[in-house]
């Protein structure tokens, strides 16, 4: 029989080193936030407009399933449709058949995890390795992630070191986060190069263009599905979006809600299937392919229930770090794919988790830090409803306090006792183990009860008060809208300053490495100054470890300290991967101020390249006790040249 909740609860609770623990790393990424949130003046409007359009989103799904088929087809992609997880699964292993692959790498993708993608293929013989580094921690521990994006922040670096040593990845007793993550860079990057079939979810599905968008900071998506000749996505139809000015709007929202950043490293459209070189057309080699699956699996039956809102998520666990239940219990308590707030939201209708509901304090909290606006704290309180009239509901209030709920007069008597037991509470709840966990800082004195009771009060003869707002601060008014930024210099600044943050820096052409080696493009600008570099490789094996690699971009993205790169000037998507450091050459004049100018700059460009990144510093990634480490999978160090 299944463990129930309660009893998963109880078990975690009594774990008081994890406890301190948990809530020290979630309450980290609430603090990131709070920072980052800080630096976006228009972020409450942001959050009104996201909100808004998610909730018109969710009743355009079909028309937006539709175009974006049309459009994804138009370009070269497959898409396919899955009712459920069986029929997803069953496409993904009839194109892994076709292609005759067995070595498979996977991104993160909570998707897949809802499917069971994994334990599914490896039934039938393949190999199937998350890339992503918190994911593949977990994998390696045989557990589910315990955080939408943080898969392994249950894992002390004791823990992960112990299990690396016990894989062969490093020492026995190695515990820094930096060695343990170039263990596993060295490790995965020989299991990219031999990979046949990279499988990846989405963040966004823009139905204008047909392009799958994957936000990541590692790298290992993008590798992912440059390297193989196949690339499949796996993506929920609540993803789908209209068109570049929305998904501006949510990547304003969206990174800085879950971990703290202006932009992630990497945000790439997969706008059609990765083009062949020039090189590997004259080899003969086959086309790539790009498969895309939509996936429904309840999520159209989910109007008219209390999860429906649920759709408009975007998966920044935002309203996990400030949840006081799962900051104590840990994802893996709920049972189920989703933790936190949106997990009980979305558990009684998706999966039949009818428990969860009850395992909230109302607090309110996920509700306040949502940045699409989504009222979770009012659904989990909907549910309890629905699910007690259904017949559904697995716990109520226990006898006793229903007892006195029923009985005015024991209820008055119960109060009045209460008055003259604050010290004992207190010292029932220092013996307790599990209240001491349900508190932050150990147990905590009950509050004396006011001597006059709330009937008491109420009976009082009073005047009414008066309503009347004028000259009240933190009245509401309209959001006022950020001046334009017009001055060159001024942008040029703001990019160096959010590229600093985002842990790039910039350089002057005669800082540039002279062993470097350059794609096309680059050569050509180079030499137009004066500059010789060699040739970007092409194969992968000589790719892997070259020290410096020279690329161009488009445009740069000022507030954020991104750049957009088209890869069009490249033979690969991996050379601009591989190497240890990357250098970026931007034309000067090319600098637009904000996501919102991008979009309009991309929307007006004649013609769309089969993928693009918006570029925010070098691969990066804290799933190990938190630390930030630089080089992941992708460059260690990213270069920024303006010229």
């Amino acid at each position: 029989m299944a463990e129930s909740l309660e009893a998963r609860i109880a078990r975690r609770l009594r774990d008081l080193a994890f406890v301190d623990r948990h809530i020290e790393a979630v309450g980290h990424k609430h603090e990131s936030r709070a920072q980052a949130k800080a630096k976006l003046p228009e972020w409450e409007e942001l959050r009104r407009r996201a909100a808004a359009l998610r909730a018109e989103y969710r009743s355009r799904l079909p028309e937006l399933r539709e175009r974006f088929t049309q459009q994804a087809e138009l370009r070269g992609s497959i898409v396919h449709w899955a009712a459920d997880a069986k029929t997803a699964n069953e496409q993904v292993w009839s194109i892994l058949q076709k292609e005759g692959a067995r070595q498979i790498v996977k991104s993160k993708s909570m998707t897949t995890e809802e499917c069971q993608l994994n334990s599914f293929l490896e039934a039938r013989g393949c190999s199937v390795v998350d890339t992503d580094l918190g994911e593949r921690i977990v994998q390696l521990f045989g557990e589910p992630p315990s955080h939408l994006t943080g898969p392994a922040i249950h894992r002390s670096r004791e823990e992960i070191g112990e299990l690396f040593a016990q894989h062969g990845l490093c020492e026995p007793g190695e515990e820094d986060p930096t060695r343990l993550t170039m263990a596993a860079r060295q490790a995965l990057r020989q299991i990219f190069l031999a990979a046949e079939l990279g499988i990846t979810g989405a963040n966004f599905l823009v139905a204008e263009s047909g392009a799958p968008v994957v936000v990541e900071n590692e790298a290992n998506s993008l590798l992912g599905t440059s390297l193989p000749r196949v690339h499949i996505v796996v993506a929920g139809i609540d993803k789908l979006i209209p068109g570049e000015e929305a998904l501006a709007t949510f990547l304003a929202l969206l990174a800085r809600s879950a971990t703290g950043q202006r932009v992630t490293s990497y945000t790439t459209s997969y706008a059609g299937p990765q083009a062949r070189s020039e090189a590997e057309l004259a080899a003969g080699l086959p086309p790539r392919e790009l498969h895309i699956i939509l996936l429904d699996n309840g999520r159209s039956g989910l109007a008219g229930t209390p999860a429906a809102a649920a759709l408009d998520c975007i998966r920044c666990g935002a309203c996990l770090n400030v949840c006081p239940v799962y900051r104590r219990i840990g994802g893996h308590s709920y049972g189920w794919v989703y933790p936190g707030p949106i997990g009980k939201v979305l558990g009684p209708a998706m999966a039949g988790h009818d428990a969860l509901p009850s395992a909230s304090s109302l607090c309110g909290a996920c509700s306040e830090v949502c940045p699409v606006g989504i009222d979770l704290a009012r659904h989990i309180h909907d549910w309890r409803g629905v699910l007690t009239e259904q017949g559904r509901a697995v716990t109520g209030l226990p006898p006793l306090i229903g007892s006195f709920l029923k009985r005015p007069a024991l209820w008055r008597l119960g109060l009045r006792l209460a008055k003259a037991m604050p010290r004992l509470s207190g010292a029932l709840l220092r013996r307790s183990k599990q209240m001491r966990a349900y508190s932050c800082d150990g147990a905590r004195r009950l509050p004396e009860l006011p001597k006059q009771s709330f009937r008491q009060w109420f009976a009082l003869p009073r005047q009414a008060p008066s309503l009347r707002l004028e000259g009240r601060s933190g009245a509401c008014s309209p959001a006022q809208p950020r001046a334009a930024v017009v001055d060159e210099r001024e942008l040029h600044l703001r990019f160096a300053e959010a590229l600093l943050e985002a842990g790039g820096d910039l350089l002057t052409l005669e800082e540039l490495p002279g062993e470097a080696l350059a794609s096309s493009r680059a050569r050509a600008w180079l030499a137009e100054r004066g500059i010789s570099l060699g040739p970007a490789p092409i194969a992968k094996e000589a790719l892997n470890g070259l020290q410096h690699l020279v690329v161009t971009a488009r445009w740069a993205i000022a507030r954020v300290g991104a750049l957009w790169l088209d890869f069009e000037d490249l033979d690969s998507r991996a050379q601009a991967l591989l190497p240890e450091e990357l250098v970026v050459l931007v034309p000067r004049p090319e600098i637009v101020e904000d996501l919102g100018q991008h979009a309009e700059r991309l929307l007006a460009q004649p013609r769309r390249s089969s993928c693009g990144s918006i570029l925010a510093g070098p691969s990066k990634t804290a799933d190990i006790a938190g630390a930030l480490v630089f080089g992941a999978h992708g460059p260690k160090h990213l270069h920024v040249i303006f010229v």
